[in-house]
């Protein structure tokens, strides 16, 4: 058993770096209040399905040092919360489906809808930090790039966890 805690312990930490990755470096300025479009969203998507309750450490850190790294700081408490949260419904649905089915897949018919819940979580969770930290006016101004974050980390995740599923990434990872 402890030797399984340390591995989900460490990839906890992969997870976090993929995170902070793909949502620092892959990304596009929108010129509004200091905020970029990226779609590291799929990989805190991922990190709930795969590694459960510690994928939302996960999701927490890596969305905060990917502020940190993007030269947006200011940034990074908000994004800490709204990571931590987006990947909640992930983290539910996957035990919920591995509860009923006695089986793990990451793309199942719990997880994949939670794409639109944390979509909205995305979307609603910044327009209330951008609103708190400059304006809401200018905060509904970023509604459109993060409705095409949100839906572009909703297609990325599908993607790339039916490519996980097709080759039963979970053997790897036991519990």
């Amino acid at each position: 058993m402890k030797k399984n805690k340390v591995l989900y312990i460490s990839l906890a930490g992969v997870m976090a770096a993929i995170i902070a990755v793909f949502t620092s470096f892959v990304k596009i300025p929108t010129g509004i209040n200091e905020g970029y479009l990226h779609f590291g969203d799929s990989m805190i998507y991922l990190a709930g399905s795969v590694l459960g309750p510690i994928g939302i450490l996960s999701a927490s850190v890596g969305g905060a040092l990917a502020d940190i790294l993007a030269g947006a700081p200011e940034w990074a408490l908000a994004t800490a919360i709204i990571k931590a949260i987006n990947c909640v419904p992930f983290v539910v649905a996957a035990h919920l489906y591995q509860k009923k089915k006695g089986t793990f897949k990451i793309i199942n018919i719990y997880t994949a809808p939670m794409t639109v819940v944390s979509g909205l979580i995305t979307i609603f969770g910044y327009l209330v930090a951008e609103g708190i930290m400059y304006s809401f006016p200018s905060a509904w101004t970023s509604v459109p790039f993060s409705i095409v974050q949100a839906v572009g980390s909703a297609v990325l995740y599908l993607a790339v966890g039916a490519a996980l599923d097709a080759v039963k990434i979970k053997r790897f990872i036991k519990k």
